[in-house]
């Protein structure tokens, strides 16, 4: 049987790389990302623990939704592959 994969398409890649904070390093806002995708997938992951939500309404209506610190993170499930389809930062509409 084969185990649940994770995958972050190219565009939500695109966008945590091009993630800045005007507050931190460079190095402190990468170390930052890699830990949001670490506890992203640890969540989707864990069905236990996964608290996700399907929108109801808007542009994402229909994909589910986790939070993780403050990051909106959409997703659908194929099979055993959860595939991210769009990020959204805090504050971001």
């Amino acid at each position: 049987m084969k185990s649940t994969v994770v995958i972050w398409t190219e565009p939500v890649r695109k966008k945590l790389r091009a993630f800045r904070s005007e507050h931190f390093t460079v190095e402190e806002t990468f170390d930052y990302a890699v830990q949001l995708i670490l506890e992203t997938e640890d969540l989707l992951l864990n069905p236990i623990l996964s608290r996700s939500y399907t929108e109801e309404f808007g542009k994402f209506k229909g994909f589910s939704r986790v939070v993780v610190k403050n990051f909106r993170i959409y997703f659908q499930a194929f099979e055993q592959d959860i595939v991210i389809t769009a990020i959204l930062f805090p504050g971001e509409q």
